[in-house]
């Protein structure tokens, strides 16, 4: 007998006795013995193990007769097994393709398994540093702004927080799994493991629930009124605001005309330039108002943040960087005269602005006897 013919008998009476699992185990075992002598005595004449599977009775067939004959009602319902009957040139040819088969499945599962650790690192990472930004970040925030005023926001962003922190661990979390299931495919299915899965996964659900809550309380209480911190911007009422700085040019302009004053007209163009830098988030208002001297600017700021903190934001004028330029190429613009200015920020506004600075801007200029119309105010 050849270990061909001997693997196909075993894995015929172990597919037998499964399906006799309802027998009592010695009844069972005389019975898995009789077959074998039975397997045995088609041998010695001779029988490949093809004909001897053709010459039984299917195994369903054969147990369900040994239930009714014993008189036991199976409690459990068995899958239906078939035995496949093969020639040799056939099983040759499955082999050869399995073995091709089973290569490009080990090359794809390293594959993929580089990428998901790769994933799992990035997930995780992510989740890391969102466990530790977002407490940062608030510390910041409550030091720029009144803490009734950000408490709103700090609840929503921790809502957030939480939501965003267990969409990352679950990310890294499921990468990591399926590499385990990839090396160990028993990896996952003991009961402990399920029982543990299932008391995390309704963790996680508690918890994303809390940070929807908190998310949701949190926007709309940091949109909603009139004293709320993103409310004021929506309607323009900023909580807080400066005195108005006033600056007088005409010195700075004289400068930057260097005895030019009678090239400009009434189609020279006046740039006003910010230069900010790194302060925050910025906008501005700009407009004419007739009611300030000649060559001068007036300023006001309205922000969120702390009054304290807001009087920090320093506004300077640079009259070394102003200067005047004809343009002799265009009948439209005769020339351009640029005026700089420097917004100066407290080194903990830079790092943290969720809310912007508004620049309220009045000017008022009159050159060369010639009221100023074109005015760019940019930052």
């Amino acid at each position: 007998m050849n270990k061909k013919t001997t693997k196909i008998m075993d894995k015929w009476l172990n597919l037998l006795s499964k399906k006799l699992s309802g027998l009592k185990t010695s009844d069972r075992k005389d019975i898995i013995e009789n077959y074998r002598d039975l397997w045995n005595e088609e041998l010695s004449l001779n029988k490949s193990a093809n004909e001897i599977l053709l010459g039984l009775r299917p195994i369903d067939e054969i147990a369900k007769e040994l239930y009714e004959e014993f008189e036991v009602i199976k409690k459990s319902k068995s899958d239906v097994t078939k035995i496949k009957i093969v020639n040799s040139k056939s099983e040759a040819t499955s082999s050869w393709i399995k073995s091709i088969n089973n290569g490009f499945i080990k090359i794809f599962g390293f594959t993929y398994s580089v990428m998901a650790i790769l994933l799992s690192f990035i997930f995780f990472i992510s989740f890391v540093a969102i466990i530790i930004l977002i407490p940062v970040a608030l510390v910041l925030a409550f030091i720029n702004y009144e803490f009734l005023v950000v408490l709103p926001l700090a609840i929503g962003v921790m809502g957030i927080g939480i939501i965003l922190a267990i969409f990352f661990y679950f990310l890294s979390s499921s990468s990591y799994l399926t590499v385990k299931t990839i090396f160990n495919k028993w990896f996952g299915k003991s009961k402990e493991f399920k029982d543990k899965k299932k008391i995390l996964s309704r963790l996680m659900l508690i918890m994303i629930i809390i940070g929807g809550s908190m998310a949701g309380i949190g926007a709309v209480t940091s949109t909603v009124g009139n004293h709320s911190i993103y409310g004021s911007v929506l309607s323009g009422n900023y909580l807080n605001h400066s005195e108005v700085e006033n600056f007088q040019l005409n010195e700075t302009i004289t400068k930057a005309f260097d005895g030019k004053e009678s090239e400009f007209s009434a189609k020279s163009i006046v740039y006003v330039d910010f230069d900010w830098g790194l302060t925050p988030w910025t906008i501005f208002e700009a407009k004419q108002d007739k009611d300030l001297s000649n060559n001068q600017i007036a300023i006001q700021k309205h922000f969120n943040f702390k009054e304290s903190l807001g009087n920090e934001f320093k506004i300077t004028e640079k009259p070394e960087a102003s200067y005047w330029e004809k343009n002799e190429n265009s009948s439209y613009d005769t020339g351009r005269l640029y005026l700089k200015f420097h917004i100066s920020a407290p080194w903990n506004a830079k790092f943290l602005s969720i809310t912007p600075i508004k620049y309220e801007i009045a000017y008022n200029f009159k050159i060369n006897d010639t009221p100023v119309e074109n005015i760019i105010v940019r930052f």
